[in-house]
């Protein structure tokens, strides 16, 4: 290379710097403001565990078919589940319903029902007969009604 060229390089370096040093300065533009959107509460804000079996007391058992010393005369309501079984206060177990039907339905059908097999009303939720007592309450299950039974062991 000769004497020129090794002039050339810097001066060309130099160019490049006064050509990006004389440019105007860039304008700043203000940011556009983001769009808010209110929203309601979360999907999930109106679970609940109250149905839960699983929340239940420890004494209560989970199972899937009745219990063997479930009195064989108390007819049970057409299409249930057992969803819950376990000893009661004192010398009683109960056992717990799942039906696909609302309360308004399924309580005086199975009250008609445990009469047309001889039980008759006794005071409050009690059932009666030859002498033994069973409680049957209703509630609102998820979904339709639970129906427990509490009978003597």
């Amino acid at each position: 290379m000769g004497v020129m060229g090794k002039a050339f390089k810097p001066a060309l370096g130099c160019l490049f710097v006064a050509l990006v040093a004389c440019q105007p300065a860039a304008e700043k533009v203000a940011p556009e403001p983001l769009e808010t959107e209110e929203v309601g509460p979360a999907v999930d804000a109106a679970v609940t565990t109250e149905y839960d079996i699983q929340a239940k007391s420890s004494i209560e058992i989970v199972g899937a078919k009745m219990p063997s010393d479930f009195p064989p005369d108390v007819p049970l309501y057409g299409a249930s589940s057992v969803i819950n079984y376990g000893p009661a206060a004192g010398d009683r177990h109960f056992v717990e319903l799942s039906i696909p039907a609302q309360p308004g339905t399924v309580e005086p059908r199975y009250n008609a029902q445990l009469e047309a097999a001889g039980w008759r009303r006794g005071s409050g939720d009690e059932f009666v007969r030859q002498g033994r007592r069973i409680v049957v309450t209703y509630r609102q299950g998820t979904p339709g009604t639970w129906v427990r039974i509490e009978y003597p062991t």
